[in-house]
């Protein structure tokens, strides 16, 4: 599966009447088979670019927590497209009006 947005689809694809569903999912930090919550001290290797760009936002200090949380909106974001995709394979694509509706709830309206 391509990542999303790797080619710069940025489309929010979730349908209203799914998205307890997405919350649900999407809210948590982890999977129910994931419930270890300790820390595990890893090697990355990143642009530079980014690890400054970073470090202005977080400070050197904050940058584990920085990709922590990021590697977490981006599993959301997973979750969530996954969910989508079960829908539309059961179901069948969502209509405008689902999208339209999700845009509005992510938006808070």
């Amino acid at each position: 599966m391509e990542p999303w947005g790797a080619r710069g689809d940025t489309r929010l694809m979730l349908s209203y009447s799914w998205w307890d569903s997405w919350v649900m999912a999407a809210s948590t930090s982890s999977s129910p088979a994931r419930t270890d919550d300790t820390t595990v001290k890893k090697s990355v290797t990143l642009r530079r670019s980014i690890v400054e760009e970073i470090e202005e936002r977080a400070g050197s200090r904050g940058f584990s927590g920085f990709l922590d949380a990021a590697a977490e909106h981006w599993l959301a974001l997973l979750r969530a497209r996954e969910i989508v995709e079960e829908h539309e394979r059961e179901v069948g694509p969502l209509s405008e009006e689902d999208v339209r509706g999700a845009e509005r709830a992510w938006r808070g309206e």
